[in-house]
């Protein structure tokens, strides 16, 4: 029982915190606040005036200058309700978009910067600028060497030239990014997408990618050199001489892959149980007699 008070008490504690943290959140709690005790004294003046009032008199605070004062405190607490809402939102807009045009910049001018402290910077930036709905966010050449990037989302703008080497990037989104010749040698990624991402050239040399969605995406010439990629997903990618020499592919799949050769495929070191049309499995079949199968099925 006294576990449950605990937690909601701190659970008031926490929402009172969350409130009071937005300048307009504030001013409209204090408003609302005001409202209801004028209100309350207007509606019940009769018993107030009786109670208190009667006798009450301090130079010119007596009865009727109360009820003056109760008058006005109407068009105070509308004022302050509805101008200084509107007043307070608006320098709070001018000040985001001040915050974010800062943030944008600052990546803009550390992004070739490869120092620890300068490259944390940039990841809290990205992080910020997440925080404020922003996931266009266009750099080039940005370098966030030996770091854990983890819930970025990136969506729909241009990150070409990204270096994330010996890092790891977690459940990450990158959506529609053009990010040619980026470079995740020696990364982990884990719980990440790059969904119809432009990924030209990029080097995935001796990276952990089990489980990484690159669905839709441009992987044309892109190098996987001795990657573990199980069960990885390149569904209705272009693999145009794409290097999976000495990879892990097992149990990956290649549904509905543009460009996609047995040849390719066939340096990987594990293809078990991978996911090819079926054409394409029985040349892999005759190559790699050794491989371990699913039961091949028309239209796989």
């Amino acid at each position: 029982m006294d576990m449950k008070i605990s937690s909601n008490i701190a659970s008031c504690r926490k929402k009172i915190a969350e409130v009071f943290v937005s300048p307009v959140k504030t001013l409209i709690t204090l408003s609302a606040i005001l409202v209801v005790i004028i209100f309350f004294i207007t509606a019940c003046w009769g018993w107030v005036s009786d109670t208190v009032f009667p006798n009450t008199k301090l130079g010119l605070y007596d009865k009727s200058f109360w009820e003056n004062f109760l008058v006005e405190m109407h068009g105070i607490v509308f004022e302050l309700s509805i101008v200084g809402v509107l007043i307070i939102w608006l320098d709070s807009k001018r000040s985001k978009s001040n915050d974010i045009a800062r943030l944008r910049e600052d990546l803009d001018d550390f992004s070739t910067l490869d120092f620890p402290e300068i490259n944390v910077k940039k990841l809290g930036h990205i992080k910020r600028l997440n925080a404020h709905k922003i996931k266009d966010i266009d750099v080039q050449n940005l370098i966030l060497n030996h770091l854990k990037v983890k819930g970025v989302s990136i969506e729909g703008t241009r990150l070409i030239g990204l270096k994330i080497i010996e890092g790891s990037v977690i459940n990450c989104l990158f959506n529609s990014v053009k990010m040619r010749s980026s470079n995740f040698q020696g990364s982990t990624l884990k719980g990440t997408s790059f969904i119809k991402c432009d990924l030209l050239k990029n080097d995935f040399t001796n990276t952990i990618c089990k489980g990484v969605n690159f669905s839709g995406s441009c992987l044309e010439r892109a190098n996987f050199t001795n990657s573990n990629l199980q069960s990885a997903t390149f569904r209705g990618c272009d693999v145009r001489f794409i290097n999976f020499e000495g990879a892990n592919l097992k149990q990956s799949s290649f549904k509905d892959a543009v460009n996609l050769t047995a040849e390719i495929l066939v340096k990987a070191e594990n293809i078990d149980h991978i996911k090819v049309p079926i054409e394409i499995m029985n040349e892999l079949i005759k190559l790699r007699p050794d491989m371990k199968q699913y039961e091949i099925q028309a239209g796989n």
